[in-house]
């Protein structure tokens, strides 16, 4: 089983998006998750650019997708107005998916950061970048209050995600790439409260629903590596390091998450043949892929040599 590799934007962000996508393939990457402000900017700047970026998708064979911003507005709010706010920029994001031949939008459940870090031009500043990505990382050390704090409101903030994220599936299931429904990947979170496991990922009215698994997330979330082994729905899996504290991003096998099990079940159940790296540099990038493939060429002996 050929398992494609992508990299997220973070290597290539401080060009604008469409420049990310071309260097991303340059480098022999399968596809990039870009960042949804990131592509916002690039668009306002440049309409014509996503033209560009399909013919990457649909020509080139890049499996691309886009990650939501965790800045606020949050599509589980509380307050009326910040939702749909939160929830128009969704569904203007889906019409670029559309327009740029890609098939996937991540999301969080929520969003918490504050504004002041929304990437605000087609280039992130190195500076400006440099100190919203360590803010990201360090936000792990307030992970167990955030996520006392949403277990409180956990019924009120649930009823609000789902409404948003009704309306987001439904929405995405009539804007097509290739011929099929865009999908939406609802990724875990480690200062989430949400039961993952009671989401109908691609049944009824969530059918177009993917589930997002995160193995850095889910180590600083639950102490434990991820396990699949009861997972039989397709997943979109990010194969992230950590030292189990904060969401570093560090490269793959200098933290403490083991990814055997989860690429393990993935081969053996064919849960997605997509694994995405989210390391925040090029030469970090670089090595886990290749840390990536010989994990994944030593679980692929050992399953079928069984």
């Amino acid at each position: 089983m050929e398992i494609k590799i992508v990299t997220s934007v973070a290597p290539y962000v401080t060009n604008n998006a469409s420049r990310a996508v071309e260097l991303a393939h340059e480098d022999g990457f399968s596809g990039i998750e870009l960042n949804e402000d990131h592509l916002h900017c690039l668009v306002r700047s440049k309409p014509n650019c996503l033209t560009l970026i399909k013919d990457y998708s649909t020509n080139k064979h890049m499996s691309n997708s886009i990650h939501k911003t965790l800045h606020r507005p949050s599509i589980d709010s509380e307050n009326r107005n910040e939702r749909i706010h939160a929830l128009e920029y969704t569904l203007k994001t889906i019409d670029y998916l559309e327009l740029a031949g890609i098939s996937r939008l991540v999301l969080h459940s929520f969003s918490d950061l504050p504004s002041f870090f929304r990437l605000r031009s087609e280039h992130a500043n190195r500076l400006g970048y440099y100190v919203g990505g360590n803010a990201v990382k360090i936000y792990g050390i307030l992970a167990p209050c955030l996520k006392a704090y949403r277990k409180i409101r956990q019924e009120n903030l649930k009823v609000n995600f789902m409404r948003s994220l009704f309306e987001i599936s439904k929405y995405a299931s009539d804007k097509k790439v290739n011929g099929k429904s865009i999908e939406i990947v609802f990724e875990e979170h480690f200062s989430d409260a949400l039961d993952y496991d009671s989401i109908s990922y691609g049944k009824g009215n969530l059918i177009n629903v993917i589930r997002g698994i995160d193995t850095a997330h889910h180590l600083i979330r639950t102490g434990n590596n991820s396990d699949l082994s009861e997972i039989t729905e397709l997943i979109h899996f990010h194969a992230v390091d950590t030292n189990g504290i904060l969401d570093d991003h560090r490269t793959l096998g200098k933290g403490k998450v083991n990814l055997e099990g989860a690429l393990s079940n993935i081969i053996e159940k064919k849960l997605t043949n997509i694994a995405v790296l989210e390391d925040g540099t090029r030469k970090s990038a670089l090595k886990s892929r290749e840390v990536l493939k010989t994990l994944v060429r030593n679980s692929e002996k050992k399953l079928y040599s069984s």
